[in-house]
């Protein structure tokens, strides 16, 4: 078997997608950046700092973020994100995936990304109150990009802003673009906090799912040995062999380690900000 480290097939697109997705989830779900106060149904999170919501937010973003040429599969390139990969995973195996609740989690997140709101702000320095629709897929992105890069390096999510503001009738010029950004930002960061304590709950029952479909896998092979692991058909390196390896010894958390910072939000938080 070649030790090429490229997915280049079904199989090592699916042990990326399991490493990948739980690694990320970990990161986000836990913490360190933040508590959960209250209790169920009526709980919310407050961040440790500024900067900790900051990293959630890029950490975020990173799941829902598409990846240009990331696999080679079937000699033709797939863009996809996590969250795309994971719905991939869940057509591919319907039965796993609905027993281990993936599938009605996935959609979940689905549902919430995907949604369409009104999205309004007061500009003082064009003397303007903006409105336009905006998905929270977008509204995740305006906040993650601009927490992690100064304005002169926003260049790609300017030009976003103004083809929305195009759409929606304003005709502001190139110059007052960056003031109507720096406006909206605000906006976007007061909303994603408002939005933080649903969206963890959302992507902690991806997590609690993925984890639980994990310990399942390894409940009806439990060796550490890579060698003896049934690994997804049409692996084609050991690399992706030995990615699997990992998963399945490594990312098998305790339920309450997730279920502990995945809060269960009040309707309220579930509602239009």
């Amino acid at each position: 078997m070649p030790s090429v480290a490229a997915i280049q097939s079904e199989g090592d697109l699916e042990v990326v997608l399991l490493h990948e997705t739980h690694s990320v989830l970990a990161e986000i779900i836990g913490p360190e950046l933040y508590s959960v106060g209250g209790t169920p149904p009526e709980q919310s999170v407050l961040f440790h700092t500024g900067s900790s919501f900051n990293l959630f937010l890029i950490l975020a973003v990173e799941f829902f973020a598409e990846g240009p040429r990331s696999a080679l599969i079937n000699r033709k390139f797939q863009n996809l994100s996590l969250l795309k990969g994971l719905r991939w995973f869940c057509d591919k195996h319907p039965n796993e995936t609905n027993a281990a609740g993936l599938q009605e989690a996935v959609s979940s997140l689905e549902t919430w990304v995907a949604k369409e709101v009104h999205f309004q702000f007061w500009c003082p320095d064009v003397n303007t109150d903006v409105g336009f629709s905006l998905k929270n897929e977008q509204l995740i992105s305006f906040g993650a990009n601009t927490a992690k890069h100064h304005l002169f390096r926003l260049s790609d999510l300017l030009g976003k802003l103004e083809a929305l503001c195009v759409n929606a009738g304003y005709s502001f010029t190139p110059q007052q673009f960056p003031a109507v950004l720096a406006s909206m930002i605000e906006e976007v960061r007061s909303r994603l906090q408002y939005h933080s304590s649903y969206l963890l709950e959302l992507l902690g029952n991806v997590f609690f799912a993925l984890n639980k479909l994990i310990k399942a896998r390894f409940a009806q092979n439990p060796t550490n040995r890579v060698n003896e692991m049934t690994v997804p058909a049409g692996v084609t390196s050991d690399v992706f062999r030995d990615f699997y390896g990992s998963v399945m010894v490594f990312k098998r958390y305790d339920d309450a380690r997730i279920l502990g910072y995945t809060p269960v939000t009040t309707r309220y938080l579930k509602m239009r900000y």
